[in-house]
């Protein structure tokens, strides 16, 4: 799946309004407890560098300079925990409100088609003749899915706008990937009980037609279990990549933090610290008294 290509502040702001608000003790506790965790590691690695006599340089100006490190580390490691702390919230505050999420998508994308057993069979219908139609090629047949359902209307609305909206705008940037969870759920429940197999990555299109035709003959709270449980891994696994996308991010920007102050005693210990004691040398050597108290020649 790909990922959010553009922000959307309007919708970002109306999603944290109508639903990581009212979860914002998840928020706040998430945010403390990673600043915490950014502040005792940045404070820590911190004191190791030190004893270790990282930070020791010469002259003394250099000196007085790298001991910059330590406020610049700790105060980039409460940024970037503060960071995950953040995401980690609003993505803990999403999981708690998936059920509602998910099932805001259902009932505005297929769940208008299995309402009684009447609207299955002629929604199952629509798609076999569809699918008969275009069997060779799928983007065609996607499309055709997502014109169909633009004909109907559930009249469902959620109570909560925010879910709703999170509902809508999922259904806008991944409504091919949602068709395609939920015409996959309802071909997996009929070969799985048709002939007690799993679907393969590439069905014949005899496999296809009779599969829907087994689908006429289940109940539609069957398909509806079946596609709610889909909807639901595609949306966990979303938000999952989503998620870790961000954080990893983050994680890697902490990385190159901490290993910054490493790379730049390695590079003074192999080349700016001979040089140095090379010029000390030198220097002494001018400044030696002749012992025979006569001037050097």
């Amino acid at each position: 799946m790909e990922y959010l290509e553009k922000i959307d502040w309007p919708f970002i702001w109306s999603m944290v309004r109508d639903t990581v608000i009212p979860h914002s003790g998840t928020l706040i506790f998430n945010t403390l407890l990673f600043l915490f965790l950014g502040f005792a590691i940045s404070l820590t690695y911190s004191i190791v560098i030190a004893k270790k006599k990282l930070l020791k340089r010469k002259p003394k100006y250099y000196n007085w300079a790298v001991k910059l490190y330590i406020p610049i580390v700790i105060l980039s490691f409460l940024y970037v925990f503060g960071q995950i702390g953040l995401i980690r919230g609003i993505y803990k505050c999403l999981e708690k409100e998936k059920t509602n999420i998910v099932t805001g998508i259902y009932t505005n994308t297929l769940g208008f088609a299995f309402e009684t057993e009447e609207s299955k069979n002629d929604f199952i219908g629509k798609i076999q003749a569809t699918a008969i139609d275009t069997k060779n090629r799928s983007d065609e047949f996607i499309f055709q899915l997502r014109k169909e359902s633009k004909n109907h209307n559930s009249g469902y609305s959620l109570v909560d706008s925010g879910k709703n909206k999170i509902a809508d705008y999922l259904i806008t940037k991944y409504g091919t990937d949602i068709y395609k969870a939920g015409v996959y759920a309802m071909l997996n429940l009929a070969v799985a009980k048709a002939a007690h197999t799993n679907l393969d990555d590439v069905m014949a299109y005899d496999d296809f037609s009779a599969g829907m035709d087994f689908l006429i003959s289940v109940g539609h709270r069957d398909i509806e279990i079946a596609v709610l449980e889909k909807l639901d891994t595609w949306f966990t696994s979303l938000l999952s990549n989503q998620y870790w996308a961000m954080v990893k991010s983050l994680l890697l920007l902490a990385f190159i933090i901490v290993l910054i102050p490493i790379a730049e005693f390695f590079i003074y210990k192999k080349w700016i610290e001979p040089k140095l004691l090379e010029k000390e040398l030198l220097t002494a050597q001018e400044h030696k008294p002749n012992p025979l108290g006569t001037p050097l020649e």
